[in-house]
């Protein structure tokens, strides 16, 4: 039961009663933590307001009851004795304001006493200590009156101005209190169970050679592995898009990857197909990337459990797998449709669950979950399946180990880091003059360039004129690289311009069909070139601006360690994002997020580069080398 909503709900008489026998409960010494008298008082101006208590009654009989409590406290405390009352007041945690209240008594007479009376938080542990100082009577009752006539004014005067629709907010969100008090209870309970088997569980994936989140070792991965991951992913979310299925069977391909070949090259599998699915059959698809890579994250760690090799295990991934995408798919759902998760079935359990006033985080989280835990079980038997009849897996090729760790925090290791942020903010700033742009681009460049030499920190800005030239060829050869996207878009731009019906019609419905798959197809090769934009500028960086251009080179290069081509062209594509996000923040966060995720970005293409390069050393490329 609610004391404040007992109290709140009663009238008359018995109001008034309950309001001063609480009110010399405190005055006396009993602390009532759940009925203060501050919100007590201004529940009674609210019944004077609404009628349900008589004011000439209420005020007097409040008054009377606060100076006997008050005068009968300040002799139960003369009795008690300081030392006493410090040993009550430790377990209480009332020595500080004891003391506060000491202190300003010392000054001595009935202004003290006034003033003390009246400072929040004080108002009781003035009559105490004035007790227990042996305060004179007559000194203690001059400054209690005029100090209770002023607080009986001011919160009595409070309730009835403005305590009616602050209690009923109050009202309102109790019960999302509540819940949050319970889900934040469940959350420290669910910690307190789970410690010691995530410490277990950690220990296991270190002795099964797992290295940590930022560093990791990858070896070499078949190309044909990665290309069918994806079309099972795109297959299964076509599948589910075409028939109006109330499910996802996006996520196969991202599972197998991850159990074959590991965690990152799972997760960056899951993120390609969200970014290709976003530019053909699914247009919100892109923002969920970050789901498909922590379930291929989280299935390429049970990898070194080897969960695949037991039905437990089975078990055990799909429902780490269907946890871990509702999860992280709620507060995306938020942002991109307002809870919502896409899906009709679970769409109706968020609106039902929702319509019962459940909060809607809770709501929104059970409408994800009732999607994902079949969605994931058809996942994990499918790529399971698979990946049973799946070959051994061929370890030919060089192992490449990462450590972003070093990536990350390479920039606030450089001596004057925060001058070359600045200078690359200030770029940002004037972009729209071009020249800072290139100049921009071209010390991005040189960072690479500088790390592909086996440098560590960021080079200084001393090139502007290399820099420029740099900016003006990379935005040409990736402008270049991007002609086909264009050249694709233009029919759809065609088809679409024919908005009238008799166009439409004399177009044919076969041309609207042809126009709008190579609309995809294009869109799809933008994809690709952001993926392998590491690739391509690690040509430049070798043998200058034609060398870029060389699909032959550029091929090479990715077949060197397609893993570490995939993961790197996933971490590039993402800095970029990660760089955009900060327009949140409008302009300030952007000039400081896109240059910090840009170098870091230009660190991992200029190891990239050095990795990749046809006349490097062999050795150099089967060692763990720090990106």
């Amino acid at each position: 039961m609610n004391p404040i909503g007992w109290v709140q709900g009663l009238n008359g008489a018995t109001l008034i009663a309950v309001i001063c026998g609480l009110m010399f409960l405190e005055e006396v010494g009993v602390p009532l933590p759940f009925a203060p008298g501050d919100l007590v008082l201004a529940i009674g101006g609210i019944a004077i307001a609404a009628g349900r208590v008589n004011a000439w009654l209420f005020v007097p009989a409040v008054t009377v009851v606060i100076l006997i409590g008050a005068s009968l406290g300040r002799e139960i405390f003369a009795l008690l004795g300081w030392n006493r009352l410090m040993r009550v007041a430790e377990p209480l945690h009332a020595r500080g304001p004891l003391e506060r209240a000491s202190g300003l008594l010392q000054r001595g007479g009935w202004r003290a006493v006034f003033t003390a009376r009246l400072i929040p938080g004080l108002r009781v542990h003035t009559t105490q200590v004035a007790g227990v100082s042996r305060i004179p009577r007559l000194t203690f009752l001059s400054g209690l009156i005029p100090a209770t006539a002023v607080y009986i004014g001011a919160f009595v005067g409070l309730g009835a101005a403005f305590g009616r629709p602050i209690l009923a907010l109050i009202h309102e969100a109790e019960h999302q209190v509540l819940i949050a008090i319970a889900l934040g209870l469940a959350v420290v309970i669910a910690f307190l169970l789970t410690r010691s088997p995530f410490r277990r569980t950690l220990a296991s994936l270190e002795a099964g050679g797992w290295t940590g989140p930022l560093k990791f070792d990858l070896g070499s991965v078949g190309l044909v592995l990665i290309l069918a991951s994806l079309g099972l992913n795109f297959a299964g979310h076509a599948i589910a898009v075409t028939f109006h299925l109330p499910l996802f069977l996006d996520s196969v391909g991202t599972v197998l990857a991850g159990v074959v070949a590991g965690p990152w090259i799972g997760g960056s599998v899951g993120f390609i197909s969200n970014l290709v699915s976003s530019n053909t059959i699914d247009p919100i698809a892109a923002p969920y990337g970050i789901v498909s890579f922590a379930v291929g994250f989280a299935a390429g760690l049970s990898r070194y459990l080897n969960w695949h090799k037991r039905a437990s295990g089975w078990i055990a991934l799909w429902l780490v797998c269907a946890v871990v995408a509702a999860v992280v798919s709620t507060p995306i759902n938020f942002l991109a449709s307002s809870g919502r998760s896409g899906v009709g079935f679970g769409d109706s359990i968020y609106a039902a669950l929702n319509s019962a006033h459940l909060p809607r985080i809770l709501a929104a989280f059970i409408g994800e979950a009732v999607v994902d835990f079949p969605d994931k079980l058809i996942t994990i038997l499918a790529a399971l399946l698979i990946a049973q009849g799946l070959p051994e897996r061929q370890t030919a090729g060089a192992h490449v180990g990462l450590d972003l760790g070093e990536a990350f925090t390479f920039v606030i290791r450089s001596p004057g880091w925060w001058r070359k942020l600045l200078a690359a903010a200030i770029c940002l700033l004037f972009i729209w003059l071009i020249v800072p742009y290139l100049l921009l681009v071209g010390y991005i460049i040189e960072i690479a360039r500088h790390v592909r030499a086996g440098g560590r920190q960021l080079p200084p800005w001393v090139h502007r004129g290399r820099n420029i030239r740099d900016g003006f060829k990379v935005a040409l050869v990736i402008l270049i690289w991007t002609i086909p996207s264009a050249l694709l878009s233009i029919p759809a731009a065609i088809v679409g311009a024919a908005v009238s019906e008799g166009s439409t019609k004399a177009l044919g419905g076969s041309i609207a069909v042809a126009a709008e798959f190579l609309a995809a197809v294009g869109s799809v090769w933008g994809v690709v070139v952001l993926l392998i934009e590491a690739a391509i500028l690690s040509q430049y960086l070798d043998r200058g601006f034609w060398a870029a251009l060389s699909v032959p080179e550029i091929i090479r290069r990715l077949r060197v360690n397609v893993g570490l081509s995939i993961v790197v062209g996933v971490l590039v594509v993402v800095l970029s994002s990660i760089g955009v996000v900060g327009l949140a923040a409008l302009v300030v966060g952007v000039l400081v997020t896109y240059p910090y995720a840009s170098f870091i970005g230009s660190y991992l293409v200029g190891q990239y580069a050095r990795l990749t390069d046809r006349t490097g050393d062999p050795s150099r490329q089967s060692q763990a080398l720090r990106v």
